[in-house]
């Protein structure tokens, strides 16, 4: 990204995003507390014309769950950078950063947390999905159904902000007003009788309205298609359920069952994929590795595809020519290295137009499998739903040419073992150690070995979303992630626990200290330091594997 430390400050003189200038909607506050009023806005009535004033929100808040629109010198993008490729992308091990930036090293690829960085993914949510979902909820008896869907994009873009951060901003929330920070545990019982409460209301649209589609206009994941909808409201709060397991098993147990009854993705005709035209919209992740040249192939992510001879490797990543010939290589998170050096390894194989998954089958199959294994009615057994998110994940179509691998069963098979990291361009950062799990079930002995084949398929799936991957490894501590080669967090974060989350914003300390010192020593809510080594609520697993 050019210039990325010399972005934009955060808060209160925040300049209005891309969204709110390409749609035009006024929906947009500077930060939660305040509003900001844009004189070009269109008028209550021209919103009333062909279901724009809540169609029109829909679009707005699935563009900036993943922020896409190429205007304004690429502020979707850069945000996009800040929010995942310098985030979770790093953390799960799926990418490496192929850029030192401007502060040599002393940014979140080494854990020294940068602020304008992590400062990113809380402004964003509550201006462009909190704002325009409080406009859905004004006309929420106007247009339930709209609503609805709106409810569902809400939850699925703020499980990913709480678990970023912790606890944060929202019940009761509403622009304009100084709303407490809500416990994360309060946030997910929210979550649950929200969702309960979008199917509600789509099933009884549905029943009401046989085949029909307001929103086919607006909705660029599923064109208005509701039953697609409540399928994804049950696939989003059985992820959700499996988040809790360790926390609160009972209330885990119980939503994931209702949700896997109701009906969840099946196959890939289900998966939640945005649609972006590669013009006005793109996939960022095309401009982050081919414009700016940020993110490769992570070092983690090529052990596990090369040791299980994975083909999903050729078809996500492009082999680079380091040492003479041609091979695939992958970064280190913390490796240290002078301007290009590491911008010749392997890049992601993306387009303009790639559409950004929000949620596929194969990661169901998997969470189903978990709750099998622990005894749930999950619809079928462990291992056949485990080989079914195999084969579910090989047959969906991946990357800029999106192939499929094929075949899965010689791989639902394979004994291998993931393969240790050697780094061509400087070997104090290979690391020879690995996971210790291969593809095969048969040959697992028992509940944490099937545990954590069962994550690390998913974590493998859940690519390139590497916030959910990155949620997961801190949940479980699986798969194996190949340490930090440079830990510059000052004692803060520990190497072998890796990150535990994002630091908040800077600013809210300083513009509302009353609302920060509460959300920090609160015990019921973070109840601990502001930094990246404070664990959250749901982060109760005390045997980790490989954290010794």
């Amino acid at each position: 990204m050019k210039m990325i430390l010399n972005n934009r400050y955060f808060g209160k003189s925040l300049l209005l995003v891309s969204a709110c200038s390409l749609w035009m909607l006024g929906a947009c506050t500077g930060d939660f507390m305040e509003t900001n009023t844009d004189p070009n806005a269109v008028t209550e009535e021209e919103l009333g014309y062909d279901n724009l004033g809540t169609g029109s929100m829909i679009t707005q808040m699935q563009y900036q769950m993943y922020p896409c629109i190429t205007k304004d010198q690429n502020i979707d993008v850069n945000n996009y950078q800040k929010m995942f490729s310098l985030a979770g992308d790093i953390f799960s091990g799926h990418q490496g950063a192929s850029n030192m930036f401007d502060s040599n090293g002393r940014n979140n690829t080494t854990y020294d947390m940068y602020p304008d960085w992590c400062a990113a993914a809380y402004t964003v949510a509550y201006q462009n999905y909190m704002t325009p979902w409080y406009t859905l909820y004004t006309k929420r008896n106007i247009n339930p159904s709209t609503f609805a869907v709106g409810q569902i994009l809400k939850v699925f873009g703020m499980h990913r902000i709480t678990d970023m951060y912790g606890p944060v901003p929202y019940k009761d929330f509403a622009p304009a007003s100084n709303v407490p920070f809500t416990s994360q545990q309060v946030i997910y019982e929210q979550f649950f009788s929200e969702l309960d409460e979008a199917i509600g209301i789509l099933k009884e649209f549905i029943k009401d309205n046989p085949g029909a589609k307001p929103l086919v206009s607006y909705d660029k994941i599923y064109g208005g298609d509701f039953e697609k909808w409540v399928k994804f409201a049950n696939s989003l709060k059985l992820r959700l359920a499996l988040r809790i397991v360790y926390v609160n098993e009972t209330m885990a147990q119980q939503k994931a069952e209702e949700a896997i009854r109701d009906g969840v993705f099946i196959d890939n005709e289900d998966n939640a994929m945005l649609k972006v035209d590669g013009s006005a919209t793109v996939n960022p992740l095309y401009m982050i590795c081919y414009t700016y040249n940020d993110s490769r192939l992570g070092a983690t992510m090529e052990g596990y595809l090369k040791g299980y001879e994975d083909p999903r490797l050729d078809i996500w990543f492009a082999k680079s020519e380091v040492s003479g010939f041609k091979e695939y290589n992958g970064i280190r998170c913390g490796s240290m290295f002078n301007g290009n050096d590491y911008k010749v390894f392997s890049n992601l194989n993306v387009s303009s137009s790639t559409p950004i998954q929000f949620m596929n089958a194969a990661e169901v199959y998997f969470l189903r499998a978990e709750a099998a294994l622990r005894g749930w009615n999950a619809g079928g057994d462990a291992e056949t739903l485990y080989e079914n998110g195999i084969a579910t994940a090989f047959s969906q179509p991946l990357g800029a040419t999106q192939a499929k691998a094929g075949d899965a069963s010689a791989y639902i098979k394979r004994t291998t073992l993931p393969k240790g990291y050697v780094d061509p361009k400087n070997s104090s950062y290979s690391d020879s150690s690995t996971g210790q799990v291969s593809v095969n079930w048969a040959d697992a002995t028992g509940f944490d070995e099937k545990l954590e084949k069962i994550i690390t398929q998913k974590w493998i799936a859940l690519f390139p979303d590497g916030q959910e991957a990155w949620s997961e490894f801190r949940r479980t501590g699986c798969p194996r992630v190949i340490r930090v080669a440079t830990n510059n967090s000052g004692g803060r974060i520990d190497s072998k626990k890796q990150v535990a989350r994002l630091p908040y914003p800077t600013n809210l300390s300083k513009d509302y200290p009353d609302l920060y010192q509460e959300a920090v020593n609160n015990s019921e809510l973070l109840g601990g330091a502001d930094n990246g080594g404070t664990k959250l609520w749901w982060d109760k697993r005390n045997d980790k594997p490989y954290q010794n």
